[in-house]
């Protein structure tokens, strides 16, 4: 059925007219709108109060499947524009089935699953949709998310780049690269076609239809075809969203450099593939069952949305919360028992997906110091395999031979630098932030200090077990390597220095809250390991974003305690506990400060923060190179620790009263 045109002349729909009837689609528009020149977005109703009970007033869709159930977005009410959207054929009603997803042992519908198929259209269980449309609301979403991917060359050239500087990427490079090929068909199509505009509507109706459909992926497919469920003829939204995602956050990193002409254009790019990745979860949310690419689309909004909204946003922690809860109701935390119907090299997608999920929700816990949404405990999913992107795609000798290229505990026997190598340092690392997290919740006493001191131990031997070319070591510093290859082994090491600088804080904060010589020395490790970040130069990768998150995360905690030490030394004559060399700590502090003078922008979400920092911390530096014109005072009232508003008068530092300084950046690791 047509719809009323967009100018707002069209009094009713085609249909309507033929018959000579009245037509409930056109609805009236008020002189205000009219004025205006919106008569096209007007929702007015002559008479809200005599209208008949159940008629919509905005009419959804005519011909796009919708499941009224499952719709998380704005109201009819909220949307844009009233029209329905003429979409040609009505698509058969989908049969969701009665349950889907994952159920545990401890499930209601456990003593059933010997017996009955719950996921079998056949079973006569399951609920029919009916005639659902999607909202007008969402149609339009969907057609802006299209006029996001305009210029594809440009996003086509962010996410090349991308994979080919990142170890951290999650997603196999060729499930990527084979759906550019796909998506930058139909966008030349659309831009070669006759009416842009009734393509991009047949197109948008398409994308709407294959999106509806339940997403499965036989057993039978290969790695290397599995692109084709959802590109081409069956293009669906998740993977757009997943481009959008991951476009934004290259275009964030300085990638295609001669793509952009300035930080403002590179900014409203980035923003822009957010919006179309907002809007295509939402409308995926709405149209389609939780499915493999729903998480993929999840997870890649969520680090999008972080670098631009940064680690402490509500909405990443929002999406965090998502993100983990369809893991568990898909079931990527468990490992399969049994026969199983999927792909194995789906299972190891899966495999990647837990473990870069699970690292990351370790982080965020202990940054914004609270509970973790994925324990361990009740999850027994395996690492990936540490084999390259190609092996997986192609479902060929990673998986069917792994004893030619993996030893017994997974990793590669050929010494190479994969993206599956640092999921699984990252993962294994954060198992024991588990168990820290875990017991800081608790009081300090005799049992939990015995507790603390074996988690260190097994930590350290997790970290001599790993490969020794996955393992950074200051003294073996290689320069000949790519920065992106470079940096990870550092930052796989701060993450493990911080898990022993977490622990003997807990071992020492009760009794000697100054610290002691290794607590102090782990810090002085911490320091120097994120001076060394700052050190790293790539003209073709703006790292600054990375640095910035380093000095949040690791750079505060380490350097508030030294600095911290270095005061109440001064203060009191009391011993300096710190084994190594005083005037090379302080310089190492020096920059560090200088690192946060540099960083304090106004552009940086951070900047007052870093300001402030910069502030306190100079202030302290200063008194501690003083000349002792201050004698030792051994009666001194003791300061609290990191009670910064009785140590220094820094203006703009009144928040540090309500704040504990220290233990807030300690928190902050993401």
């Amino acid at each position: 059925m047509n719809s009323r045109r967009r100018n707002g002349k069209q009094a009713s729909c085609e249909l309507c007219r033929r018959d000579k009837v009245r037509c409930d689609h056109a609805l009236p528009v008020c002189n205000r709108c009219k004025a205006r020149g919106v008569s096209s977005q007007c929702f007015y109703h002559p008479a809200p109060m005599t209208r008949p009970k159940g008629r919509r007033i905005f009419p959804l869709a005519e011909g796009v499947p919708f499941d009224r159930a499952r719709s998380t977005g704005p109201s009819e009410s909220s949307s844009q524009s009233n029209t329905p959207v003429a979409t040609g054929h009505v698509s058969p009603s989908r049969h969701k089935p009665l349950l889907s997803g994952y159920f545990g042992p401890t499930s209601f519908v456990s003593s059933l699953s010997d017996d009955v198929d719950l996921s079998s259209d056949s079973q006569g269980l399951e609920e029919e949709t009916g005639h659902r449309m999607l909202p007008p609301y969402w149609v339009q979403k969907i057609s802006e998310v299209l006029l996001a991917l305009g210029d594809f060359s440009t996003i086509e050239e962010l996410v090349r780049e991308y994979y080919e500087l990142s170890q951290a990427a999650v997603i196999a490079s060729p499930f990527i690269f084979n759906s550019l090929a796909s998506i930058k068909a139909i966008c030349k199509e659309r831009i070669d076609s006759r009416d842009f505009d009734d393509f991009t509507s047949s197109l948008t109706v398409r994308i709407i239809q294959n999106t509806a459909e339940t997403f499965n992926i036989p057993f039978t497919t290969r790695g290397a075809d599995v692109h084709t469920l959802f590109t081409g003829a069956r293009i669906r939204l998740e993977i757009i969203g997943v481009i959008c995602s991951i476009a934004g956050r290259a275009c964030y990193f300085w990638l295609a450099q001669k793509r952009f002409d300035s930080q403002t254009s590179r900014s409203h790019f980035t923003r822009k593939m957010l919006a179309a990745s907002d809007a295509a979860l939402q409308t995926c949310k709405i149209l389609t069952p939780l499915n493999d690419l729903t998480i993929w689309l999840v997870h890649e909004n969520l680090l999008l949305s972080h670098v631009i909204n940064g680690a402490s946003s509500p909405h990443v922690w929002s999406r965090l919360g998502e993100l983990s809860t369809d893991i568990f109701a898909l079931g990527l935390h468990r490992e399969p028992k049994g026969s199983n119907e999927i792909p194995e090299f789906m299972l190891e997608c899966r495999r990647r997906q837990f473990a870069a999920t699970y690292q990351l929700d370790k982080n965020l816990a202990t940054f914004l110091g609270r509970p973790p949404r994925i324990p361990l405990r009740y999850c027994d999913c395996r690492m990936p395999l540490d084999i390259s992107d190609e092996a997986l795609a192609a479902d060929g000798l990673g998986l069917n031979s792994p004893q030619e290229v993996i030893d017994s505990r997974g990793w590669n026997i050929n010494g190479l630098f994969q993206r599956s190598s640092w999921l699984r340092v990252r993962f294994i690392v954060n198992t024991f932030r588990d168990e820290i997290l875990e017991v800081s919740l608790q009081g300090m006493n005799p049992s939990t200090a015995i507790l603390l001191q074996d988690i260190s131990d097994r930590c350290h031997s997790a970290w001599e077990s790993f490969p020794i070319h996955l393992r950074y070591n200051p003294q073996s510093w290689d320069n000949s390597l790519p920065a992106a290859v470079s940096l990870m082994p550092i930052f796989c090491y701060l993450a493990y220095l911080y898990n022993d600088f977490l622990i003997q804080r807990l071992l020492t904060e009760k009794n000697n809250p100054r610290g002691n010589a290794a607590l102090l020395s782990i810090s002085s490790d911490l320091l120097s390991t994120v001076l060394r970040v700052g050190m790293q130069r790539d003209h073709a990768v703006d790292h600054r974003s990375d640095f910035t998150l380093t000095i949040l995360l690791y750079g505060f905690p380490s350097a508030n305690l030294l600095i911290k030490a270095l005061q109440h030394h001064k203060r009191s004559g009391e011993p300096f506990l710190y084994k190594g060399s005083r005037p090379a700590l302080i310089r190492n502090l020096s920059v560090f400060i200088s690192h946060l003078e540099s960083i304090a922008r106004p552009d940086n979400a951070s900047y007052a923060l870093f300001q402030r920092a910069s502030q306190a911390f100079s202030k302290i530096i200063d008194e501690v190179l003083e000349p002792d014109s201050v004698a030792p005072d051994t009666q001194l009232t003791e300061v609290p620790l990191f009670d910064y508003d009785q140590m220094v008068d820094v203006d703009g530092l009144d928040w540090f009263n309500m704040l504990d300084f220290g233990v807030a950046f300690n928190q902050w690791l993401f």
